[in-house]
């Protein structure tokens, strides 16, 4: 497999999109980097250019004094959290890790959040709002961020308003709402909210676009604490009903939020939003802040408290990044020789001896997936697709074998019956509907057939691997075509832990 973190010269067209003196002033830029500078992992990587860089630059001054208020809550006894919600934090969601301290994003958005106790006699006070944004890395622990407050929020209010308002058994209500992109995500968010709130004793539902209608009118007529939806159906749930089914609703989360505030869901997300009359808490999560989201958020919510994580835009330093420049020999612009020539060394290699090798590739278009996996396939290369196209029964189906506990090579009976020389690997072909949000521990290849199409999509695909402080790889094919000018620093910029734009 050939490496290489050399680029070629910009193409005619892109010369045209770019000043030559201005991309001569962006290599001065890097230059200028001194080497107690480029030790210093909150500073800006070299520049990006073009349609590529669609990211808020976070300074340095923004980031570096939030250090100390993590160093200072270093245990989850520390943060303000009711006791039956800490218990079930071990008991349930951590109950697998030997350390059991939060990460940034958690130290934080707990601390900030729980400032205050409910009020009293909630039922007939309205509340001023109170909005904040949790942004991120991939892979940080931001939904245990906005679940811990979210759980001692409700339970607090149970606790202080339960004779009044709560355990009417004729009165139905939503108390909170948790928005997602997703079916897969609203599956996924579902488990670990069920399975705390067992503990806890708060009562959850699910509702999607593959719900079925039952299910959704079901909704009206139940006691839900923590409602997670994708927008769409929530929205014809709450235009068939007859009474605001959110009026007793004070908390909302949109978790991927740069996703449901950019144009396909914006409209949506933002009348669910100002569906509950006494709104009291509302808060976007997100694992980048695009510049098109950031003034989305300052004009709709200009006292909004903003809660960002040190290492927010850079991929974690326990991911190593490199590039395949296909364009060399023994390629010679043959992408899919390229690929084949990859998994076969990720099968010699000497990592995870004895267990199955899960790769993920990610692929700009879903044309692109079929075709892939058909190659693989030929080459004995154990290969599945998964796009839209496939039925959410079927996603789920293949997305579980990608995110529950790596299997011992002897336990995997699929891969036995592959009859060629490639025995360890398993290898999913897909496209973005896998790379925001699902919980992929057990991935530590990731690679990416195509340039993504924006830092966003790159630091999202990226996030698939390297989760919750395991370490993971990322591999970019690139043809001579695809190659761009910001690609020269990019291994650098990203091992060496700066922050894209």
């Amino acid at each position: 497999m050939i490496l290489s973190k050399s680029v070629i010269a910009p193409s005619d067209a892109q010369r045209s999109r770019w000043n030559h003196d201005d991309f001569r002033r962006q290599k001065a830029v890097v230059k200028q980097f001194t080497e107690r500078q480029q030790s210093t992992p909150y500073l800006i990587g070299p520049p990006n250019a073009g349609g590529f860089s669609v990211l808020k630059n976070i300074e340095y001054e923004d980031r570096l004094p939030l250090n100390a208020t993590v160093a200072r809550l270093s245990s989850f006894e520390s943060l303000r959290l009711l006791p039956v919600v800490r218990n079930a934090l071990y008991g349930r969601a951590l109950r697998q890790l030997d350390e059991k301290r939060p990460s940034a994003i958690q130290a934080l958005a707990i601390q900030k959040m729980m400032r205050l106790p409910p009020p009293t006699n909630l039922h007939k006070m309205k509340v001023k709002l109170k909005s904040y944004l949790l942004a991120a890395e991939t892979g940080s622990g931001k939904t245990l961020a906005y679940l811990l407050p979210l759980f001692s929020m409700l339970k607090e209010e149970e606790l202080q308003n339960a004779p009044a308002v709560w355990h009417l058994p004729e009165r139905p209500y939503i108390r909170s709402i948790i928005l997602v992109p997703t079916a897969e995500l609203v599956q996924q968010v579902l488990v670990q909210v069920k399975d705390m709130c067992h503990d806890i004793k708060l009562a959850s539902a699910g509702l999607s676009q593959e719900s079925t209608r039952g299910v959704a009118d079901g909704i009206r007529k139940k006691q839900i604490d923590i409602l997670v939806a994708t927008p769409v159906p929530l929205l014809k749930l709450i235009h068939r009903t007859s009474w605001n089914i959110l009026e007793d609703c004070r908390k909302i989360v949109v978790d991927e939020a740069d996703s449901l505030m950019d144009r396909s869901f914006k409209d949506e997300t933002q009348e669910i939003l100002d569906t509950p009359p006494r709104l009291e808490t509302l808060v976007f999560c997100s694992a980048t802040i695009p510049k098109t989201f950031d003034r989305t958020l300052a004009q709709k919510y200009p006292d909004m408290e903003r809660i960002i994580a040190p290492h927010l835009h850079q991929i974690p330093r326990r991911i190593t990044f490199s590039t395949v420049d296909t364009a060399a020999k023994p390629f010679f612009n043959d992408k899919r020789k390229a690929l084949a020539e990859t998994l076969y060394n990720l099968d010699r290699s000497d990592t995870d001896p004895g267990k199955v090798k899960r790769i993920v590739i990610f692929v700009n278009h879903r044309e692109s997936v079929s075709g892939i996996v058909e190659y693989l396939n030929g080459l004995k290369i154990f290969t599945v697709g998964l796009t839209r196209d496939n039925s959410l029964e079927e996603r789920s189906s293949l997305m579980r074998e990608f995110i529950r506990p790596t299997p011992l090579l002897k336990d995997a009976k699929d891969l036995n019956l592959v009859t060629g020389s490639v025995k360890t690997l398993r290898v999913l072909v897909t496209t973005d509907i896998f790379s925001r949000g699902i919980d992929m521990q057990s991935v530590r290849t990731i690679i990416l057939y195509d340039v993504p199409f924006s830092s966003i999509d790159l630091i999202h695909r990226a996030g698939r691997t390297g989760r919750m402080g395991r370490r993971g790889r990322v591999i970019l094919l690139a043809t001579k075509s695809e190659l761009r000018p910001w690609l020269r620093g990019l291994a650098t910029t990203i091992n060496k832990g700066y922050a894209l734009v």
